[in-house]
């Protein structure tokens, strides 16, 4: 269960189970079921996402490999997801302006 703050209520809501979620160019907004209000991600927290993801994934590929090294691939990997996950838990979602 995977749960995402409302930036104009504080409610907590299941992102399975949200009132209407949609992609507009690329960014994924979000209904609350409390207020009715969507929210997305911010532009330069989906950015650092996807650049962590993609290192994550990087070195996931030199791991298994083992290019440079049997230590090199993991300790990339393990910074790459960490940078995706500070941008998707500590960046706030902005509400959508009507």
């Amino acid at each position: 269960m995977k749960l995402q703050q409302c930036p104009t209520c504080g409610y907590k809501l299941d992102l399975k189970r949200a009132a209407a979620t949609k992609k507009v160019n690329g960014i994924f907004i979000l209904q609350c079921t409390n207020c009715c209000q969507w929210s997305y991600e911010n532009r330069n927290a989906t950015l650092v996402k996807k650049i962590g993801l993609l290192t994550l994934l990087g070195g996931a590929v030199m791991g298994y490999f083992q290019i440079g090294g049997v230590v090199y691939g993991p300790l990339i990997a393990i910074l790459g997801g960490s940078i995706a996950l500070m941008a998707t838990c500590f960046i706030p979602r902005i509400p959508v302006s009507d």
